[in-house]
C-alpha cells in the first residue's frame, strides 16, 4: 500500500509540477515552430529557466572559445533540431576580435580585467580574472548572419554588451525581449553600463521590466549576502501595448511573446495583452490562459512566504532591509 501511494503521488508531481504546465500551456498556443533563443556568451550554459522549456525551443549559441564550448552540455534535444554553436563572437561589424581567455572561461572578455576594482574584493577568487591566454576570433555583428527567427536574446559578454546590441540594430525589430548582464562595480576596463545599455533599447522600443537576479560582493568575505551590488542580470521586453500595435493580427507573434512572459512570470503583462487582443473568452487561448491563472496564484503564495519570512527576520534584526524575491 505504501508503495502504491508513494508511486501515486510521484505521478502526481509530475502531473502538476511547473515544468510540465509550462510546456502544457506554451505547446497549448499551437506555434508550427520553437522559440528561438540566441544564446550571445553561452559558456555557462543554459539557464534554468530555459532548460524548463527546453522541447519547445530551438537554442542558437554564441561561444567564441573552443575550450569554454566543450565544457558546455550540449546533450539537450531541442524541438528545432538542436543547439547550434557559433564560432563567432558578436560585435557591431565584421572583424577580428583579441579575446582575453582568463582563469575562470566564463569571465573572459574582448575587455581587460580592472585589476583594480577587482582586488578591493580579495576573497571573491579574483585568480578568476587572471589572463591565461589570449584568443583571436572572427567576430561579426548579428544582423550579418541570416537567421530563422529572432525572438529572445540572452547577452553575456562581460562589459561588451553595448557592442553586440549596436551590431543587433535590425536584429531589435524582430527580437522581443532580452536578458542582458550587467555591471554597477567597473570589472573591466572601458566596459559600458547599464545606464549606456538602457538608453539604447529604450531607443529601440524595449521598456526594461526587472532584474532578474543582482549580485553582491563583500570585500572581508566570500559571500554576497550584504556588500556592493556589483551587478545582475537585467530584463527587457517590448511592451503589450507595442505587440498589439504591430503584430494585431500576427498570432503567431502573440503566441510567442505570451510564451515568454509565462517563462518569466511576467503575468501582469499576459493579462494586459490578453485584454489588448480581446482574448480573454477564446478557445484557442483557454488552456494557456488557464495554465497562467495556476502558477501565478503559486507565485502569489511563494510571495506571501517570502513576507512571512521577512517579517521574523525584522523580529530578530529590526532594521532589516527586506529580501528582494528574484523570479
Amino acid at each position: 500500500m505504501k508503495q502504491k501511494l508513494l508511486s501515486f503521488l510521484s505521478t502526481v508531481q509530475r502531473i502538476t509540477t511547473r515544468e510540465n504546465l509550462q510546456i502544457k500551456a506554451i505547446k497549448s498556443l499551437g506555434l508550427t515552430r520553437p522559440l528561438w533563443l540566441l544564446d550571445v556568451g553561452s559558456a555557462k550554459g543554459m539557464q534554468n529557466r530555459w532548460k524548463v522549456v527546453k522541447d519547445t525551443i530551438f537554442a542558437y549559441g554564441f561561444e567564441p572559445d573552443e575550450g569554454a564550448r566543450q565544457k558546455l552540455e550540449q546533450n539537450a534535444v531541442f524541438l528545432g533540431g538542436g543547439n547550434v554553436d557559433s564560432p563567432f563572437a558578436l560585435s557591431d561589424k565584421v572583424e577580428k576580435l583579441e579575446l582575453n581567455i582568463l582563469k575562470k572561461p566564463s569571465h573572459s572578455s574582448v575587455l581587460e580585467p580592472n585589476n583594480k576594482f577587482i582586488n578591493l574584493f580579495p576573497l571573491r577568487h579574483p585568480e578568476g580574472f587572471e589572463l591565461d591566454y589570449k584568443l583571436t576570433v572572427d567576430a561579426c555583428n548579428l544582423d550579418y548572419l541570416d537567421i530563422n527567427e529572432k525572438d529572445f536574446m540572452k547577452i553575456d559578454v562581460q562589459g561588451y554588451e553595448l557592442k553586440v546590441l549596436k551590431g543587433a540594430e535590425s536584429s531589435l525589430k524582430e527580437l522581443l525581449g532580452l536578458e542582458i548582464e550587467i555591471d554597477f562595480g567597473e570589472l573591466y576596463k572601458n566596459q559600458c553600463s547599464f545606464g549606456e545599455i538602457n538608453e539604447y533599447l529604450t531607443q529601440h522600443d524595449f521598456t526594461f521590466i526587472d532584474f532578474t537576479s543582482l549580485t553582491r560582493w563583500e570585500r572581508n568575505s566570500a559571500k554576497n549576502t550584504i556588500g556592493q551590488c556589483i551587478g545582475g542580470d537585467a530584463l527587457f521586453l517590448k511592451t503589450p501595448e507595442y505587440i498589439h500595435s504591430k503584430y494585431e493580427v500576427n498570432s503567431e507573434k502573440l503566441a510567442v511573446y505570451l510564451s515568454i512572459c509565462l517563462i518569466y512570470k511576467r503575468y501582469d503583462l499576459i493579462s494586459t495583452s490578453v485584454k489588448l487582443f480581446g482574448i480573454e473568452n477564446t478557445a484557442e487561448y483557454s488552456e494557456f490562459l488557464k495554465v497562467s491563472n495556476i502558477l501565478r496564484r503559486r507565485l502569489n503564495i511563494a510571495d506571501r512566504l517570502s513576507r512571512i519570512s521577512n517579517h521574523i527576520i525584522r523580529f530578530f534584526i529590526p532594521d532589516a532591509d527586506s529580501t528582494i524575491m528574484f523570479y
